[in-house]
């Protein structure tokens, strides 16, 4: 009988070990995840910037000194990365428009013009994850979620019309519409900077709504308004703190819809960005050396008739595309110095370096480049062919696209609410914690992602 009995113990135990691991206990029954294009982690300690709600929201949760976003530095990789986990080289959104050498042609995922969710992503998202599980899930202008079967509501991150029509979800305009929120108009505005503002209180109420009448579980909301400010007259200036000003009202908004019944006590809000920013005042044009090079032909009105080489710039770093694949070692000779030595290039990558950035190596992914080109503050890469190869700008502008290390290019992170510890504050962290530790919150399963669970801002220690 002790025989038996041990062996059915022993039997149990192994059953025990084989079977998954249960996911623990929600945290949290909503999370809001949202966005503020270019808000760099600097502002948040800048006396300049008038941030009420934030600073409200990083003192009663928690928050980091910095986040590090992904290379480059731009808007469609590091959304992707802070929905995914993953570094670009594994989620296959390397730049915000790269050169597909398959079709030897610009992909362009900024946008979203030409790739659905499934065609532009190669790994589970943490909505698909939370879909998985039950819950639903939703997306205000988050990039690459066109057609992403895992969201039950979507308003597409698009300029054009056409697409707004194609991908906002069936029936979403007239039943806002009825509500009195009217998108309607978000095709046709595009991103004209004129509309920035309106564009931002309309997605903040759509949020707002999906929260109080949809009950949305996981819900995505991208605020732009700060970026396109900065682009324009530079960061840290006047306009950009007005404008990240505007971005803080906006998410005091979706604050207060949180502490409502019955959202209250069930809720946590993260904001967060995608990157920081940079000054500058002259314009690096790789293109126009490559021409000289005799390595791009051009025709009549210098439409571009053969490329052996061609660089795609991403703002503070650019992409170079080796084109001749036979004579590729010896292009790389001839490329490689001639590039480096202009004005205002910091360094030149090889394929040997690009993991470290987590950019994926040329053999293993046909959009990736060849060679990848850095600059610091002062400097942004252009695609332009026309000389001069360095040209100054018409006045103090803002880029970002850089290597994320520096303190510049640190992006924001702060989160409050259900299943958060007040008065936590990490030193830096990564884009790709982000995910996973939304997937705790929610009490979800998102083994795919390379980032970790941020424990330490979690009660119970996220257990």
């Amino acid at each position: 009988m002790l025989r038996v009995s041990l062996l059915g113990l022993l039997a149990c135990a192994a059953l025990a070990q084989s079977l998954p691991a249960a996911e623990p206990a929600p945290l949290a029954r909503h999370v809001v995840l949202v966005s503020i294009d270019g808000l760099a982690a600097s502002y948040l300690n800048d006396p300049r910037a008038q941030l009420p709600t934030l600073r409200k929201l990083a003192a009663g949760g928690a928050s980091a000194q910095g986040m590090r976003t992904s290379f480059p530095s731009v808007t469609w990789p590091a959304h992707t990365s802070l929905v995914t986990g993953v570094e670009p080289a594994r989620h296959g959104v390397i730049g915000n428009s790269v050169w597909d050498r398959r079709a030897n042609r610009l992909l362009t995922y900024i946008g979203d013009p030409e790739l659905t969710k499934d065609q532009a992503i190669r790994v589970p998202t943490v909505y698909d994850a939370a879909h998985a599980a039950g819950l639903t899930c939703g997306s205000v202008i988050w990039p690459c979620c066109n057609g992403a079967a895992s969201l039950k509501w979507v308003i597409p991150d698009s300029n054009r019309l056409d697409l707004h029509a194609r991908y906002t979800t069936p029936g979403l305009v007239q039943e806002l519409g009825s509500a009195g929120i009217d998108i309607s108009k978000l095709g046709a505005w595009g991103w004209s900077k004129e509309y920035s503002t309106e564009r931002d209180v309309l997605y903040t109420r759509v949020a707002n709504y999906l929260l109080e009448k949809q009950g949305v579980n996981l819900l995505l909301v991208h605020l732009i308004t700060p970026d396109g400010v900065e682009h324009n007259y530079g960061p840290h200036t006047p306009e950009a703190y007005q404008a990240v000003t505007e971005s803080d009202a906006r998410v005091a908004e979706i604050w207060a819809t949180l502490q409502k019944s019955p959202l209250a006590g069930k809720s946590t809000l993260l904001v967060v960005s995608d990157h920081g920013f940079a000054p500058y005042q002259k314009l690096i044009r790789p293109n126009v050396v490559l021409k000289e090079l005799g390595l791009i032909t051009t025709g009549e009105k210098d439409q571009v008739t053969r490329r052996q080489a061609w660089c795609v710039a991403q703002g503070g770093s650019a992409f170079v595309y080796l084109l001749d694949a036979p004579r590729q070692a010896e292009l790389l000779t001839q490329v490689k110095p001639a590039l480096a030595g202009l004005e205002g290039v910091t360094s030149v990558l090889e394929p040997a370096e690009f993991a470290k950035l987590g950019l994926p190596a040329p053999e293993s992914n046909p959009e990736a480049p060849h060679l990848v080109l850095l600059t610091g503050p002062g400097y942004s890469f252009n695609d332009a062919l026309t000389p001069p190869a360095i040209a100054p700008t018409d006045g103090l502008k803002g880029t970002h696209g850089h290597d994320p290390r520096p303190d510049y290019m640190q992006a924001t992170f702060l989160a409050a609410g259900a299943g958060i510890k007040p008065g936590v504050q990490l030193a830096q962290i990564q884009n790709i914690d982000v995910a996973p530790t939304i997937a705790r919150l929610l009490g979800v399963a998102l083994p795919s992602a390379e980032g970790r669970v941020l424990t330490e801002i979690l009660t119970n220690d996220g257990r």
